[in-house]
């Protein structure tokens, strides 16, 4: 049975887990402040001390690699491969709003992810999991919430969650009539550990460390700004 070492920095919402295949053996959930990057490596290897394992006993490691915050996903990022470094071990790079949809594979309905981007912006992908079967009806985008209610038009009896379903609650109850906001923790690693191990037995996953890139769909501020000079 593999054991995987899955990490989140997405979003304020960090999460560590490790596993061994599907069933989680440590988590560690936390609020991010200015000194992940520092606490990262350390948090890691007392996890792994916790439950008697070592970096090398770890087979694959799965990593969210966005949407979400530019900061953190560089700090995960260069985490997972500060940790690879001298080592050459399969990584799973995980889309966050999947990840989130992961909470509810358990659902009839189909799961619409949103994550707050700010600026009345929101990231969102949609996914039926119905059947023991996963779909993704809805590719992830990024969209200002004015076009929310038209781009789900098609769809109905939808299940949200994320940040964006939070804090755009009162509008999607008043435009989604016959819809669920689930309410449901946003650290997401122990589903990233069960999504690693699917995809690494599907051969979904990446050896060499300059193929592991962030997922963003929108442009860092910094890079927007520059070219505003």
């Amino acid at each position: 049975m593999k054991y995987i070492l899955s990490l989140d920095t997405t979003s304020k919402f960090s999460s560590i887990s490790i596993s061994k295949g599907e069933k989680t053996q440590i988590e560690y959930n936390f609020t991010t402040n200015d000194n992940l990057s520092s606490m990262l490596i350390p948090t890691i290897k007392f996890l792994l001390e916790t439950i008697n394992l070592d970096l090398n006993d770890i087979d694959v490691f799965g990593i969210a690699i966005g949407p979400g915050s530019f900061t953190g996903i560089r700090v995960g990022l260069s985490t997972i491969k500060g940790l690879l470094f001298e080592k050459k071990k399969p990584v799973v790079p995980v889309v966050t709003l999947k990840a989130l949809a992961y909470k509810h594979i358990d659902s009839n309905y189909p799961i619409i992810p949103v994550i707050d981007a700010k600026r009345e912006e929101v990231y969102i992908a949609g996914y039926n999991f119905s059947n023991q079967s996963k779909t993704e009806i809805i590719p992830p985008q990024l969209i200002n919430i004015k076009n929310f209610k038209t781009k789900l038009s098609p769809f109905s009896n939808l299940n949200f969650i994320g940040t964006g379903a939070e804090k755009y609650r009162d509008f999607i109850k008043t435009n989604f009539k016959k819809s669920k906001i689930k309410t449901r923790t946003f650290f997401i690693a122990s589903e990233i550990c069960k999504i690693s191990y699917k995809e690494f037995f599907n051969k979904n996953f990446v050896l060499d460390l300059q193929d592991l890139k962030p997922f963003y769909l929108r442009k860092p501020d910094a890079e927007q700004n520059y070219k505003k000079i």
